[in-house]
Order: structure tokens, then C-alpha cells, then sequence
């Protein structure tokens, strides 16, 4: 598959050179849209027919509106496109209708980028529609801020489908308005963090992108637009001032995002918080800083191969692999990232686009509580975050792998399962993986964790018998790992260092040692080594295992260096030190 700088050319570096990339990604998908639903790619999704195009029709919105906000031209067809896709798919007497949204309905996710689109490019998306055409889009928009959201970062989209209605003259409903903004308050955390809902005390609700590209994204647009009062319009910049000082630290000096947690198949989106400053103009963190972590996260992705050969986005992460997304992706769900592109509504004179970028991102550790997790920024620019939170407690394909493993790194990525719970399809990297009979595999997902300084420590229970405590911590060079257990049951261990790709022909992986204590394997220009530290602890072997084709982020094969051992009944203790390097 093609990467963007192939089909497009370089990475934009300018503010012109961002709305002709925008418009490059999304021409496939406004020219797929307005064929209609049966031209739609099929793909395993939860959703709909009709919800799966209606993604495609919308989401390039969030980057057009800001295009058009900005001032900008060239985007006729484009639009020309999503309206003739968009008015098709709100007539209940066209072939094309989706329906009226639902409670708690992908639809309604939809709407939000309708009501930012009417909100600040009216002239582009309501002023050519004709007058039925305006009662229908009203209608529907109407139903969809009226719907009853999943109770997390959804709170947000009825309240930017009655905005739209409110910018274009009609009335909404302001106190079901205020009680959803009433809502998103509940779930605000210290350090300008949010939880994604509720939880519940044995699983908090996630801390993950949806932070950045959700509760910051849509509380700053809302502020910009002063659809919000002033103190509400306060807490929102507020707050992302500080959430930006520990984000800041996801980033690794080559662009790439930590990826961790769910709906990573939004690619782009994991650099929009930097761009919706512009938008909100607010200098959360300087000018230049925010500049060069958007610039280098998207040129990140302009490297990799996310592209199909007429040019539309795939489906998955850095290559298209749907067994590693969740089950609400489809062929439309990646245009959600061109939340990346809001900054064009930036006037080319603001100092996001007039700023020149940071020369270099310093190494640093940054202990996270709200997020669980403490950051470390090595001296080849690349990060490490060693990681305390639960999977959810609701099913994410993947959702133990994607939140509760030991560590998650922007240059090795990580792998999910793929179907047995057995050391090649179970997904074992930066884990430690117990099994009473040797065959079936259990790693953490959930337990209590904190922060002791700059060591992560984490309880958890794979078994009632079974009581693990394991401590966390960044060192020159890697990070180490020590788990005191206590167990009722023989147990057999296998501990996960970070995959690598997968060279030489076969299935035998070649570059790797195997020795009493050590495993260690060398690809490309990487090298991943675990090491047992404390001769006194029980022998474990090392071993490096070949994964299962596509169950990686990042590579479609991979091999895992890893140390296997056997625990009597009793107390015990297993120390460890994990490393990956650049050679």
C-alpha cells in the first residue's frame, strides 16, 4: 500500500501546504460519499450500512470546515460532493436516507461534525440548500440533538448538533443543552485530564486520546465559537493549558504518538489537540512547541503505508489491518483524523503557522497520575510510557492489550490478540503472562495502581489465589520491572520484552540469542533484549517467539524476546530489565 508521500508528495511544512494535503485525503472519500452507500468499501463493523457511509459523508467535514473557516479555496467539488451525499442522506424519501438518530446511535456521533460545519462554514454547507432541503437537514439534525448519548466523551455531540441549529436561526432545547455540558464537568480530572466516563471503582473510565482528540477538541471549538458562557469558556482553556504540559510528552522527536488505548485507527487525530489551539487561540504551550509537535506527528504518518491506490485511508494503523481496530471501524471511521487540519481555520498570520518549529524535543521523564503512567522521552527522541490503567469494562476488541500492559513504546508499538490465549496469538508483549497449565494464558487487566516517586506500582489478581505486586520504573537505557508474587497454584511464566519485525525468510527468526536469563532480537535498526536481573530469583529461560502475522500495529510480523519460567506455590519474585534501542 502507498504512503501519503507517495502519492502526494512530501509532508506539507506551510499552512497552503496543509489545505492542499487535506484535500488530497479527502477527494477519494467526498467522490466515494457521493456515489452513495452501495459504492461504500465493506468492512467488519458493528454498524449499520447506512451509519458506515454516513461516516464517510461527515468526517471529512471537521477538516473542510476549517479549510473553509480559514478562508480558503479550491475545495468546490469537495463540497459540492458531501452536500449532494449529505442532503441525499437526510431526505426520509430518498433511497440514500440513514434514518433519524437514535439514542445512543452512531449517528449521532455524525452530527457533531455537521453542527461544527454549519457553525463556521454556513455559507458553504446551508446557504446553497434549498429550502426543503434546510427543513430536512434541520429535522434530522434536530432528532440527533434531542438523542440520549453514551454517557462519556458523547455528551459532547448533541451539544454541537444544536449548535449548528442555533448558527443557523433555529431554536434548541438549552437546557438539555447545559445538562450535557453539566455532565462532561463530572468526568474532569486533576492536570486538566478527563475520564471517559463513569467507571466504576474496580474500572475507572479510560484515560486515552479521547482526552485530547474528544473532551479538549470539542470543549476549545465550543469556547472559540463562544457557544459556551465565559466561565465555562475559562475551565475548557484552563484546563487544556495543563493537560497540554503532559501531553506534550506523548510525542517522540520523529512525530510518532504513544499508542495506547482505543480507536487508534483515527491516525491523524492524535496531533488535532495541538491544531485546535490555533483554533481557540490559546498558547498552552508556546507557539513553536505546539507547531512542531502537529507538524512532525503528521509527518509521521505521511511516511507510513495507510493509503489504498486510489488514495483513500485504510482501515487500521500503520498499515491496513482491521484485526487491530475496534469493531465500530469502517471504511469512513479514519476521516475522523482530519480533526488535524481544524488549524486552517487559522488566518496564515497567527503564530501557529508563523512560528518556527522546535529544533529538538528534550529527553525527560514525566510522572502522569491522572493517566496512570509515567513517560519517558530517551535521548534518541523516543518514547516510553510505563502504564497502571484497566482495559475497560466494556469489550473493545483488544481492550486488555490496548490499556493494561506493562509499558507502551511509539517505536515498537504493540500487538492484540489474535485468537487462542497462547504465547504467539496472545499478545504477551511488555506483559507478563501466567498460565496454571502451560496452554492457556492470562495477563492483567485489571487491579489498583499509583505512583511512588518515579515507580509505577500495580496489584493484581489473575486468580484468587494468585496476588501479583509489580513496580515500574525508567532507567538509562530501558525500564525495569519487579513482580512479587504470591501464589496458591503451580503457575508457568512467560514475560514479554518488545516485538520487533520479522526478518529472513521462514518461519524461524533469525538476528536472536537465546540464553539462561536472556532474549534478545535485532531488526532493521532495533534491537529489543530482556534480561533476568537477581540471580536469586526462580531460573527463567529466554526464548524469542514468532507472533502471529497481523496482530501488530506497526508491522505485519514480529517476533518477541521473552523470558519462560515455573513457579512453586509460595512467594516469590521475578526481576527484570527491558530495553529497546535504536542501533
Amino acid at each position: 500500500m502507498p504512503t501519503p508521500s507517495q502519492l502526494f508528495g512530501p509532508a506539507p511544512t506551510t499552512r497552503d501546504g496543509w489545505a492542499d494535503a487535506l484535500l488530497a485525503l479527502v477527494a477519494p472519500a467526498t467522490r466515494t460519499a457521493a456515489a452513495g452507500p452501495e459504492r461504500m468499501p465493506v468492512h467488519p463493523s458493528m454498524s449499520d450500512r447506512g451509519a458506515v457511509w454516513f461516516e464517510l459523508v461527515t468526517r471529512p467535514l471537521w477538516g473542510l470546515a476549517g479549510h473553509a473557516a480559514g478562508g480558503l479555496s479550491g475545495a468546490d467539488r469537495q463540497w459540492d460532493e458531501l452536500r449532494r451525499a449529505l442532503t441525499a442522506a437526510v431526505d426520509p424519501e430518498h433511497p440514500w436516507y440513514v434514518g433519524r438518530p437514535a439514542d445512543m446511535d452512531q449517528r449521532l456521533v455524525e452530527s457533531a461534525a455537521v453542527g461544527y460545519a454549519l457553525a463556521v462554514a454556513k455559507d458553504r454547507l446551508w446557504d446553497p440548500l434549498t429550502e426543503r432541503q434546510r427543513e430536512q437537514l434541520t429535522d434530522w439534525l434536530s432528532a440527533a440533538a434531542s438523542a440520549t448519548p453514551f454517557d462519556n466523551n458523547w455528551c459532547f455531540f448533541p451539544v454541537l448538533a444544536a449548535i449548528g441549529l442555533r448558527s443557523v436561526g433555529v431554536p434548541v432545547d438549552e437546557a438539555r443543552v447545559a445538562a450535557h455540558l453539566d455532565r462532561i464537568e463530572d468526568f474532569a480530572l486533576r492536570d486538566g485530564w478527563y475520564a471517559d466516563g463513569p467507571g466504576t471503582p474496580e474500572r475507572p473510565g479510560s484515560r486515552d486520546y479521547y482526552v485530547p482528540f474528544g473532551f479538549h477538541f470539542y470543549g476549545l471549538l465550543l469556547a472559540s465559537l463562544k457557544a459556551v458562557d465565559d466561565e465555562r469558556g475559562r475551565r475548557y482553556r484552563q484546563r487544556a493549558t495543563e493537560f497540554a504540559a503532559q501531553f506534550q510528552h506523548w510525542f517522540a522527536a520523529d512525530g510518532a504518538a504513544v499508542p495506547f488505548g482505543r480507536s487508534l485507527g483515527y491516525r491523524f487525530a492524535q496531533g488535532s489537540f495541538w491544531s485546535v489551539l490555533a483554533v481557540a487561540d490559546l498558547p498552552a504551550v508556546d507557539w513553536a512547541t505546539a507547531r512542531t509537535l502537529a507538524q512532525r506527528n503528521l509527518g509521521w504518518w505521511w511516511q507510513q503505508p495507510i493509503l489504498a491506490e486510489d488514495g483513500s485511508l485504510t482501515v487500521g494503523y500503520a498499515y491496513p489491518n482491521t484485526g487491530v481496530v475496534e469493531q465500530y471501524m469502517a471504511g469512513g471511521s479514519p476521516y475522523w483524523g482530519m480533526k488535524i487540519f481544524v488549524s486552517l481555520a487559522a488566518a496564515d498570520d497567527h503564530p501557529f503557522w508563523t512560528a518556527t518549529p522546535a529544533s529538538d524535543l528534550p529527553p525527560r521523564v514525566s510522572p502522569q497520575p491522572a493517566a496512570a503512567m509515567i513517560l519517558a522521552r530517551d535521548a534518541a527522541g523516543d518514547v516510553i510510557a510505563l502504564a497502571g490503567q484497566n482495559a475497560p469494562g466494556w469489550n473493545p476488541r483488544g481492550g486488555n492489550a490496548k490499556y493494561a500492559k506493562f509499558a507502551y513504546s511509539t517505536l515498537a508499538g504493540f500487538s492484540v490478540p489474535t485468537g487462542e490465549p497462547s504465547l504467539d496469538q496472545g499478545g504477551f508483549d511488555s506483559a507478563l503472562a501466567l498460565s496454571d497449565d502451560g496452554e492457556h494464558w492470562r495477563t492483567r487487566s485489571a487491579g489498583e495502581s499509583g505512583i511512588d516517586g518515579e515507580t509505577l506500582v500495580v496489584r493484581w489478581r489473575p486468580w484468587p489465589d494468585v496476588v501479583v505486586d509489580t513496580r515500574l520504573r525508567h532507567v538509562d537505557g530501558g525500564h525495569v520491572r519487579e513482580h512479587r508474587i504470591t501464589t496458591g497454584r503451580r503457575l508457568y511464566t512467560a514475560e514479554g520484552a518488545f516485538c520487533v519485525p520479522k526478518t529472513g525468510l521462514g518461519a524461524t527468526p533469525h538476528n536472536v540469542t537465546e540464553r539462561p536469563g536472556l532474549a534478545r532480537a535485532t531488526a532493521d535498526a532495533t534491537v529489543s533484549e530482556i534480561v533476568c536481573l537477581a540471580a536469586d530469583e526462580p531460573p527463567r529461560d529466554g526464548v524469542v517467539v514468532l507472533q502471529m502475522s497481523g496482530s501488530h500495529l506497526l508491522h505485519p510480523r514480529t517476533v518477541l524476546p521473552a523470558l519462560r519460567g515455573v513457579l512453586d506455590p509460595g512467594e516469590h519474585t521475578l526481576r527484570c530489565r527491558v530495553s529497546l534501542t535504536r542501533r
